[in-house]
């Protein structure tokens, strides 16, 4: 009887171990700090309460399935020849690795996540807008300030909306994500500046294609996109990949820095660096023939600050800066009116909104 015992009693501790290794690792892997929706100690609050009421609701279930098979031994014996033995003498069913999803409240994700919109009980949603200093299209010398409208939202870990376009995590393993993505690119018009005259406008393009976005070490967060664009606009492949550090984090101030470096296919190449003959003529031979190839587009870097004003607002400033490879350099809507480096400069204010079971 004792062997038996001790053999349940380290069952039980390995059990326990399994599933307390996952959730710790899940407030590594959902920690907002390199997010700028998400404003640190008021969500860590949040997800400390689903966890400890999510504990409170599991033991509770545990005492019950208990007292219902304590009862079915008392009052109903005589099943067991004929049904096999009591509830009690099976080993108990792994409710939480069963589950399948991604949420903030799932101990499982260090094994294994999918489909995570079966578990939509959060959202966060961030609105703001601040004045940026940019150029006036990519490639261009010429700057301007505009207002820079924002909106990110965070449903579960299954949407993630931002200025990038949409991502959809619908499957996932360990600290990783994975799944399409969507976005709409805007147009540049011709009359944007006199550089593009006579190249006519290159539309609004709706982008189609898939992600992988991982995070680790509590401080990186790394994230890969290829899209391809259907009708209108550039009809071409964008690859994208984008690494972010926290620097650090004090009290309600944190920074964090990005680096990224893009990829694109002939088509898109065609679309915003190439200068066909019927356009050279359009522009009164000031721009020459050019043919751009694909390839590495640009690489850069940029700096974020978000420093916390009470509990759902903030403030963040940032700064980007761009390099522009020899290939896409050398066209003469870049060489001739434009400039290689590209900066961009700003700040917003947001506001967030929770909604789920906990806002």
């Amino acid at each position: 009887m004792w062997g038996r015992l001790t053999i349940c009693l380290g069952l039980a501790g390995a059990m326990l171990l399994a599933v307390a290794a996952p959730a710790a690792a899940q407030g590594e892997i959902d920690d907002p700090k390199l997010s700028p929706m998400l404003f640190g100690p008021t969500q860590k609050e949040r997800r400390d309460k689903i966890r400890q009421r999510e504990a409170e609701q599991e033991e509770a279930q545990r005492i019950s399935q208990e007292q219902e098979y304590d009862g079915q031994d008392l009052d109903d014996p005589k099943l067991q020849p004929i049904f096999g033995p009591p509830a009690a003498d099976i080993e108990e069913e792994d409710l939480i690795g069963g589950r399948i999803s991604l949420g903030e409240s799932d101990n499982n994700r260090r094994f294994f996540g999918a489909l995570t919109f079966l578990v939509p009980e959060t959202t966060n949603l961030s609105l703001g807008v601040g004045p940026q200093y940019r150029p006036d299209y990519f490639g261009s010398d010429d700057y301007e300030f505009d207002a820079d409208p924002q909106v990110y939202v965070k449903f579960r870990n299954f949407v993630f909306l931002d200025d990038d376009g949409a991502d959809f995590a619908l499957f996932g393993f360990s600290n990783v994500r994975f799944g399409p993505s969507v976005r709409i690119k805007g147009r540049r018009k011709e009359s944007d500046n006199p550089a593009l005259m006579g190249l006519g406008d290159v539309g609004e393009t709706f982008e189609f294609g898939g992600f992988v976005a991982t995070t680790f070490l509590d401080r990186f967060s790394f994230k890969a996109k290829a899209r391809h664009g259907l009708k209108t606009g550039h009809r071409g492949t964008i690859v994208d990949g984008n690494l972010t550090a926290l620097l650090f984090k004090a009290g309600p101030i944190s920074l964090s820095t990005s680096a990224q470096a893009s990829w694109v296919g002939d088509k898109y190449a065609d679309a915003y660096f190439s200068v066909t003959p019927a356009q050279a003529a359009a522009s009164g031979g000031v721009l020459s023939v050019y043919d751009a190839d694909p390839g590495i587009l640009n690489v850069g870097a940029s700096v974020n600050g978000y420093i916390n004003i009470r509990d759902r607002w903030s403030l963040n400033p940032y700064a980007s800066y761009d390099y522009v490879f020899d290939d896409f350099a050398a066209t003469p809507i870049i060489e001739q009116f434009g400039s290689r480096r590209q900066f961009r400069v700003g700040f917003h204010l947001m506001r967030e909104f929770t909604f789920g079971k906990d806002d």
